[in-house]
């Protein structure tokens, strides 16, 4: 013989009735527990006991709003056609309410600089980087950082020492060879542009003498010396290509400055390299970069644009940019970058290579953080970190 047990009474069977039961239990109990019995007049009718009902100070007390602090309410006219529980929560509203204070936190490991001393900050981390061994002695730094949006120079360590360019050239050779394209003394076609977005995009030494060859109709001699021309007319006085780069990257004659390369993006930025057609077309090729040192996992996370291009050769690492953080956060700012490590002794260890990634990314992670902070506290909002 089987035994079905039968399901016990449940007061609540459906989500949608369960709310309004809730309420009119509520209604009932504070009915009988709380309000006076009075007796009615004859000249009082049921229409007026209800407004009064509903109007009382007793009958929506803190139990209807509990997480919510309300420092008022007003309770507006009730209609007897509905029922009790849906006047009495269509005519609760609430007047004003404790504004929450909004809080935004940031990853405890990271500190961020402060936006006003971003220059002193950044020499109180590197020499926390030496004590490190993350900056080995023989290492030199410089830096260079300007505010786009707001038109300041926050930080400038050693703008103007000559250091190896590497391929933080090839910026320069894009733009000598769109400035012969401009004159009419260069057809653009596909395979030009190929040429250009091989050199920029993944950085490929064999299309940049390709281009050298193209300006210096078949000379490499004479390329470069187109090169050199375009440098000068566009004011780069510390910039110069000597050499074409040669199979393995290893080009030590050509160099340039923090300086220099600030101003080319800056330039590139108000689309006054060539033409402003010219200047969007560089800089599709800077945002399509495939290795980056400051496309760091806090940038990607908030979608922020990165136009940059990156340089490295035996005793050199760096990179230089812009980053358009004000496409990504509301209140954010657009900045120029110019991050470059030098050892003259020429370490070929690939543990240096390493160490001095980790360093430019743990400076473009402060110095994003700085102008994101920055952001942040202007909308308001409290920052803590973690």
């Amino acid at each position: 013989m089987c035994w079905v047990k039968k399901p016990k009474f449940q007061l609540f069977r459906s989500s949608a009735n369960s709310l309004r039961t809730k309420l009119l239990i509520i209604l009932v109990f504070q009915l009988l527990i709380f309000f006076p019995v009075t007796q009615r007049s004859e000249s009082q009718s049921p229409e007026t006991l209800t407004r009064q009902l509903l109007t009382s100070s007793w009958l929506l007390p803190d139990i209807f709003v509990q997480d919510i602090p309300v420092e008022r309410f007003q309770l507006g006219p009730a209609v007897p056609e509905k029922p009790v529980w849906n006047i009495a929560l269509s005519s609760c509203v609430v007047l004003k309410a404790r504004k929450k204070t909004k809080k935004y936190s940031i990853p405890g490991r990271i500190k961020p600089f402060e936006y006003g001393r971003l220059e002193r900050d950044i020499w109180k981390e590197l020499v926390n980087l030496k004590k490190r061994k993350l900056l080995v002695p023989g290492d030199e730094v410089s830096v260079r950082i300007l505010d786009l949006t707001g038109g300041r120079l926050l930080a400038s360590i050693s703008a103007d020492k000559k250091r190896m360019a590497a391929s933080l050239i090839k910026p320069f050779v894009m733009l000598a060879v769109y400035e012969q394209v401009h004159r009419g003394k260069l057809k653009r076609n596909k395979r030009l542009e190929r040429l250009l977005r091989r050199m920029i995009v993944v950085s490929n030494n064999w299309a940049t003498n390709r281009l050298l060859r193209i300006l210096g109709r078949g000379d490499l001699k004479k390329g470069l010396r187109v090169v050199n021309v375009v440098i000068r007319k566009y004011r780069f006085y510390h910039t110069k290509m000597v050499e074409m780069i040669p199979p393995g990257g290893k080009t030590y004659k050509n160099y340039t400055t923090a300086r220099d390369l600030s101003r080319f993006f800056y330039l590139l930025y108000h689309k006054r390299l060539v033409s402003q057609y010219y200047s969007e077309l560089m800089m599709k090729k800077f945002l399509d970069v495939r290795t980056s040192r400051v496309r760091t996992y806090i940038v990607r996370k908030d979608g922020s644009p990165v136009a940059d291009k990156t340089g490295f050769v035996c005793g050199l690492n760096g990179d230089a940019g812009i980053v358009f953080q004000s496409k990504a956060i509301p209140g954010g700012r657009d900045y120029i970058f110019v991050l470059m490590i030098e050892n003259k002794n020429k370490p070929h260890s690939r543990r240096w290579r390493c160490h001095k990634t980790r360093v430019l990314r743990r400076l473009s992670n402060k110095i994003y953080l700085a102008f994101k902070v920055h952001a942040i506290k202007q909308r308001g909002v409290k920052v803590v970190s973690l």
